[in-house]
């Protein structure tokens, strides 16, 4: 099997170098002095939780244009939801039929956005549980061991796509957990629970995770917000025996009290960001169902929400 990832931040880096690691054919797609080093030193990946560095060498680093005309049997996309109409052309371009695209995205809508863009390819959906970040140039740090891909054709058994098979056995080689699941747009609407909300009260109050574990007011916020999510989920009728704010609060206590959501580091920047898809989208689903989410509605209108 032959792997594209396209982005090499916090999650397409280690997807990459995971799989490399164990000597699948894998190729990145990195810019500037993050794509030189890796080129020139290979991919250097720090796992914080337990203090260890690993370098992967054998990992191909290549600018978009040095791809040529080769054709990947399975394309990661990695980028922000803001890029995915940008990165269409180029997906279309080194894919064909066979191929399995795999948009790992903070995103109800990506798949959707790829396949209006692009015909006659197989795009899923998926998320991605990842603690990761661009360390410097050629590096990649992931905080804590969680790593899980899920994704799937929606309402699709797996068996229609036995190459997936061969996709599952080499991420589990690569020490990766990872699921097929035909009710992939719940898989999703419980990933982003932790994400939205998490970026949420940090982008308000400007906290990163310690002030949300440790102080009342900024974990209270947290849970309203879950549990606003929660009313979403009973409504929408997103499957899953699960219970959100129970659920999401462990992982809060978990993480690192460094940590701050993306969002809130691209807002502080002054970068684009994925506010559209972590914050407004969430309010856009409690609107469609009727759904009371005052806490969610405040964020959003504080960051320009346009009803």
């Amino acid at each position: 099997m032959k792997y594209l990832i396209i982005g090499a931040g916090g999650t397409g880096g280690l997807i990459g170098g995971f799989l490399a690691r164990v000597n699948k054919d894998v190729t990145l797609i990195a810019r500037g002095e993050h794509l030189q080093t890796i080129k020139d030193n290979g991919l250097t990946m720090h796992f914080l939780y337990n203090e260890e560095t690993v370098n992967v060498k054998n990992i191909k680093a290549v600018a978009e244009h040095e791809l040529k005309n080769e054709v990947f049997d399975i394309i990661f996309v990695c980028v922000k939801a803001y890029s995915l109409k940008e990165i269409a052309p180029l997906i279309n371009k080194h894919s064909n039929q066979n191929s399995i695209i795999i948009p790992i995205l903070n995103s109800l809508k990506a798949g959707s956005i790829l396949r209006k863009a692009i015909e006659d390819r197989q795009i899923c959906d998926g998320c991605i549980y990842l603690t990761g970040f661009k360390s410097g140039p050629g590096e990649i740090s992931q905080n804590n061991k969680i790593f899980r891909i899920v994704y799937g054709f929606s309402g699709v058994d797996q068996d229609k796509h036995p190459q997936l098979y061969m996709v599952n056995s080499d991420l589990k080689e690569a020490d990766v957990d990872i699921k097929y699941t035909s009710e992939i747009n719940s898989a999703i609407f419980r990933k982003l629970c932790f994400t939205s909300a998490f970026a949420a009260v940090g982008i308000y109050h400007q906290v990163k995770a310690a002030d949300i574990q440790e102080n009342p007011k900024y974990r209270k916020l947290f849970e309203d917000l879950l549990r606003e999510l929660q009313d979403i989920k009973n409504a929408a009728g997103f499957s899953g025996e699960y219970q959100i704010v129970e659920e999401n609060l462990k992982i809060l206590d978990q993480l690192s009290g460094e940590f701050t959501a993306s969002l809130q580091k691209d807002i502080a920047a002054g970068n684009t960001d994925e506010r559209e898809q972590l914050i407004f989208d969430l309010v856009r689903l409690a609107e469609e169902y009727q759904v009371e989410a005052p806490h969610y509605h405040e964020i959003a209108n504080y960051l320009g929400y346009n009803h």
